[in-house]
């Protein structure tokens, strides 16, 4: 399939298909529906190729991203995707962040895609005011599809999701790792699956006890803000290693996530990247 480019979106045809932000249940039906033509698109894509205008883009991020603008530009949102940057609903590029936006990974985990492996996703967080309000995740070769709303919890398929009490101790724990651990790094188990967003929230769904980032910073916010909402909102638990904060709306920015299913993992995961 060829990459292709999305034309900025008239004024007319926005107001036509705005969507309220604070319509929760409009804005998951919005997302649900880009998932759905996300997942699409990648069923029926046969071309592997870099995309040629950067460092391991694949030509079908493209093609997955004009998806996700073509839509939420429809709708009347501002985007920040890891694809195109910060635009406008006319399709701008924007120097500064409005008030609500959509952070989106149009595909994470391209090159499990590109292998054949079914741990690929489409990531979308609705931010308001600076803070997440509604996500959804969707592994986009399984069709699981993971939601969360601020203060109405997360849910896995339409049903209530809520991580289990795990272990508290690394020694106890399976963890999903991001780039090469360090040889002091002892968990009983440990994996690395290629999608962040996808990773946390199987911490969220009771497969792996926790995640963490031991890259030098090369985690983007679309990789992780709206799995780490979902995982908030079952009752998990996440920090950036470093201290600093994980909504960040600046696309230059980077951070090093880590997450558990119990605060004291937390703590013992976020000790071993020091």
């Amino acid at each position: 399939m060829p990459s292709e480019r999305v034309e900025p979106i008239s004024e007319a045809a926005t107001t036509r298909r705005a969507v309220d932000p604070l319509d929760a249940d409009a804005v998951i039906d919005l997302f649900g529906r880009i998932c759905d033509r996300t997942a699409a698109a990648l069923a029926d894509n046969d071309d592997w190729s870099l995309s040629g205008d950067r460092a391991s883009q694949y030509s079908v991020d493209v093609v997955v991203d004009a998806i996700c603008l073509e839509a939420l530009h429809g709708a009347g949102f501002a985007v920040l995707s890891e694809e195109s940057g910060v635009t406008g609903p006319d399709g701008s590029v924007l120097d500064e962040v409005p008030g609500h936006v959509v952070v989106v990974d149009p595909l994470d985990g391209s090159t499990n895609a590109a292998l054949g492996l079914p741990w690929c996703a489409t990531a979308l967080c609705l931010v308001s005011d600076g803070r997440p309000t509604l996500s959804m995740v969707t592994n986009l070769r399984t069709g699981d599809r993971f939601t969360a709303v601020s203060g109405r919890g997360a849910q896995l398929d339409g049903r209530p999701l809520l991580v289990s009490r795990g272990p508290t101790s690394l020694e106890e724990a399976i963890v999903a790792i991001n780039a090469r651990s360090p040889g002091s790094f002892r968990p009983r188990q440990f994996r690395a699956m290629g999608a962040t967003a996808l990773d946390i929230t199987a911490v969220a769904a009771g497969g792996f006890d926790g995640t963490v980032d031991f890259a030098a910073d090369r985690i983007g916010v679309w990789d992780y803000l709206a799995a780490v909402h979902v995982l908030e909102e079952a009752g998990g638990v996440a920090v950036d290693a470093r201290g600093r904060e994980l909504v960040v709306l600046d696309p230059s920015e980077r951070r090093a996530p880590v997450t558990a299913s119990t605060v004291e993992l937390l703590a013992a995961l976020v000790a071993t990247t020091s």
